[in-house]
C-alpha cells in the first residue's frame, strides 16, 4: 500500500515538471528509509525529503533537462541526415545516451547520500560511472523492461509503476551496500 501511495505522491509532486527530479529522489530516499525500518510513515518521509531536496534538485533537474534536450535534438537531427552520416552519429548517440543515464543513476545515489554541490555531484557521478558501469547499466536495462512491460503489455499496473522503478533503483544502488554494512 505504501508503494501505491508513494506513486501518487510522486505524480502529484511532479506535476510542475521542474520538481520531477526532487520528487524522484524523495521517492527513492523514502523507499530506502522504509527498507531500513525507519519509524516515520512513508508519506511523511516523502514530503520531508521532497522539501529537503527541492532547491538543489530543481537546479540539477534543469541541467539534466538541458542535456537531455541536446541529446534528443541530436538524435532527431541525425534522422534527417544522409545514411552515411547517420551511421557515424548512431554510435555517438548511443554512447551519449548511456553515459547520460549512467551519470543520472549515480547522481541520484550521491544526492541521497548527502552530496549537494552540483559541480561535485556531476563530476563524481561521471567518474563513478566510468569506474563501475555495471549497476547503472543494469538499472537502465531493468527499468527499460519495466517501462516497456507497463506501457505495452500492461504487466505492471500504472498505480505502482513509478514506485517499482524507484524500488529497482534503490535495490541495485543501495541494498547491496546495506547488506555489506550489516555483515
Amino acid at each position: 500500500m505504501d508503494l501505491v501511495l508513494l506513486n501518487f505522491l510522486f505524480i502529484i509532486c511532479s506535476l510542475p515538471l521542474v520538481t520531477a527530479y526532487p520528487a524522484f529522489v524523495a521517492l527513492v530516499g523514502t523507499i530506502k528509509d522504509m527498507s531500513e525500518d525507519k519509524p516515520i510513515p512513508a508519506w511523511k518521509q516523502f514530503f520531508k525529503l521532497f522539501y529537503d531536496y527541492l532547491k538543489k534538485g530543481i537546479k540539477i533537474w534543469l541541467v539534466l533537462l538541458f542535456v537531455s534536450v541536446v541529446i534528443i535534438g541530436d538524435i532527431m537531427a541525425a534522422i534527417y541526415l544522409p545514411n552515411t552520416l547517420q551511421n557515424i552519429l548512431l554510435p555517438f548517440n548511443i554512447i551519449a545516451t548511456l553515459l547520460f543515464l549512467g551519470v543520472f543513476s549515480n547522481l541520484t545515489k550521491l544526492f541521497i547520500l548527502g552530496e549537494h554541490r552540483i559541480k561535485t555531484l556531476f563530476i563524481r557521478s561521471f567518474f563513478l560511472f566510468i569506474r563501475q558501469p555495471l549497476k547503472p547499466l543494469l538499472i537502465i536495462f531493468i527499468n527499460a523492461i519495466i517501462v516497456i512491460l507497463s506501457v505495452y503489455l500492461r504487466f505492471v499496473p500504472f498505480i505502482i509503476t513509478l514506485s517499482f522503478l524507484a524500488f529497482t533503483y534503490y535495490y541495485l544502488m543501495f541494498a547491496r551496500d546495506h547488506e555489506l554494512e550489516n555483515s
